[in-house]
């Protein structure tokens, strides 16, 4: 059962994009996030960073995994760069179990664990 998705993009800064992510990320929500993330990059030119706020995804399964592959992809396609914060035990072990860690987040479980020792 999804909890829907919510997903708000915002520019603090005029070269740093947040977007919040607001509930599960998963098949049925699928599309969303990335549909968001590739139409504001073309309206936002001079954005190089972008930083998902993960810290009020609910759930994340393989179809959320997968999203955020594809967002990864998009925003280093266009030269600019991914950010993943404030994410939760749950995101992390999901992305230590699959390898996908350090492509998506940059850092490896050691790294990981002495930040937040």
């Amino acid at each position: 059962m999804t909890n829907g998705l919510t997903c708000t993009w915002s520019t603090p800064e005029a070269d740093i994009a947040t977007v919040a992510v607001v509930g599960d990320l998963e098949f049925a929500t699928a599309g969303l996030l990335l549909n968001l993330v590739t139409d504001r990059l073309a309206d936002h030119p001079g954005v190089r960073e972008v930083r998902l706020d993960c810290g009020e995804i609910g759930f994340c399964d393989s179809s959320g995994l997968s999203e955020l592959l594809k967002v990864h992809r998009a925003v280093a396609g266009t030269g600019r760069r991914l950010r993943l914060d404030n994410r939760t035990p749950a995101l992390d072990r999901l992305l230590v179990l699959t390898g996908t860690a350090k492509y998506l987040t940059g850092e490896t479980a050691d790294s990981r664990a002495l930040r937040d020792s």
